[in-house]
């Protein structure tokens, strides 16, 4: 959680709250703001806190009518061992929910955020238990150790990973495009955009949390990744030459879905 700009929590509460879900949220972290600024002060919340917090909704009863769980950032690996658990303690409650692993490992160029060890625990302790994966394109290419420099090569490594569904974006496409891919078993769906010059943080926090909240009303994956791009697109072009990604679109009238491509 940031106290300024809109990444993580910032983003994806008000994105799904606007698509009319209730939203439990727990923070992994309470900052200042993103990293990319050059004064940043908060702190880790500790492992055990999230834990006993999880405990609390509990026993309150209200883990058991949760339908979708989304973890994102996980800075050590005691705070992968909690969310693995938070998960199984929500799937047994409510066996139909949906998990969703937003994998924030890293990116081109700087690499990986996370110390080596705690990657590898998102990797083999979580990873498995989600149903849908949203990995970018570094992210992709390092959990299944193959390439997703372009579309084939990305849909190729998406099969690789136990989720039945990836979302896997900033993926290079033709003309100097990204295309964002949602990847089954059987088909694959896309979605393309220019390559920006400059873009805010917190992109792939909204478009996983748009993606959820539209799922969770109920739209078909393929629909959920059109009107999720559409919408993040607004957002872009609403964030033109800033750091910080501008929502206010999401309070205007929904944009029309964006037109889908078949990988």
């Amino acid at each position: 959680m940031v106290a300024y700009g809109h990444v993580g929590l910032r983003a994806m509460v008000p994105a799904l709250e606007r698509l009319g879900h209730d939203v439990v949220a727990l923070p992994t972290v309470v900052l200042s703001s993103h990293a990319a600024y050059p004064h940043v002060a908060g702190t880790h919340v500790d492992p055990a806190t999230l834990d006993e917090m999880a405990t609390a909704l509990d026993a309150n009863g209200w883990l058991s009518s949760v339908d979708m769980v989304i973890t994102g950032y996980l800075p050590t690996e005691a705070h992968v061992a909690v969310a693995t658990g938070l998960v199984q303690r929500v799937r047994k409650l409510s066996p139909a929910m949906t998990y969703i692993c937003d994998p924030v490992l890293g990116d081109d160029p700087k690499g990986l955020y996370l110390p080596l060890e705690t990657a590898n625990a998102l990797r083999d302790e979580l990873l498995p238990l989600a149903d849908i994966a949203t990995p970018n394109a570094f992210e992709l290419a390092w959990l299944t150790t193959q390439p997703a420099s372009s579309i084939e090569t990305a849909i190729s490594a998406a099969r690789t990973l136990r989720p039945s569904l990836i979302l896997a974006t900033s993926i290079p496409a033709a003309d100097h495009h990204l295309a964002t891919l949602l990847v089954g078993p059987t088909s694959a769906h896309a979605t393309s955009s220019p390559q920006r010059a400059k873009a805010p943080s917190g992109t792939g926090d909204l478009l996983t949390a748009l993606l959820a909240g539209h799922l969770a009303s109920r739209k078909t994956p393929p629909e959920a990744l059109a009107h999720a791009s559409a919408w993040l697109e607004q957002c872009f072009d609403a964030s033109t030459d800033s750091s910080d990604l501008n929502l206010a679109p999401l309070y205007a009238s929904p944009p029309s879905p964006l037109a889908l491509l078949t990988a």
